[in-house]
């Protein structure tokens, strides 16, 4: 994860808000990983949650969702979860289209029900490459 870290700093782009995002697997892995043999202190603590989905990890913030990938394929393992660092000012996460609502009372007639359909179209999109780092191939195996 340093290196991912050594990336984005190679790039000059070590600046802004910083950040790791991963999977539940890896944060299960990490807080289950020692930082050495005789601290009894993991990457991940149990005790420095900053909100529910995040905590800290090597001093930057971290979040984890079930939406990183967790399938990527290295070799012949096809269980690969990502790991991203970056400046999480440089997302650009935008809404495109608005939002689509349609009213289908045809559908659902014969339960005296009404459809309602509610569409709404989002993307992402990098500001600046050069603010993102990832690994493609971390492996749930705890060290200790």
């Amino acid at each position: 994860m340093v290196d991912l870290e050594t990336a984005v700093a190679i790039d000059n782009a070590l600046m802004g808000s910083l950040g790791y995002l991963s999977t539940p697997g890896i944060r299960g892995v990490l807080k289950k990983t020692r930082i050495d043999t005789g601290s009894g202190q993991f990457v991940i603590g149990h005790h420095n949650v900053m909100a529910q989905d995040s905590q800290e990890l090597n001093g930057y913030r971290a979040g984890f969702s079930t939406q990183v990938p967790s399938t990527l394929e290295k070799g012949s393992n096809s269980d690969c979860h990502a790991i991203i660092f970056g400046n999480f000012n440089d997302l650009i996460v935008a809404n495109w289209a608005g939002v689509d609502i349609v009213v289908d009372p045809y559908t659902l007639a014969k339960k005296g029900s009404v459809q309602v359909v509610v569409n709404s179209f989002w993307d992402i999109a990098l500001r600046h490459p050069e603010s993102f780092a990832a690994m493609k191939d971390a492996r749930l195996v705890a060290t200790s």
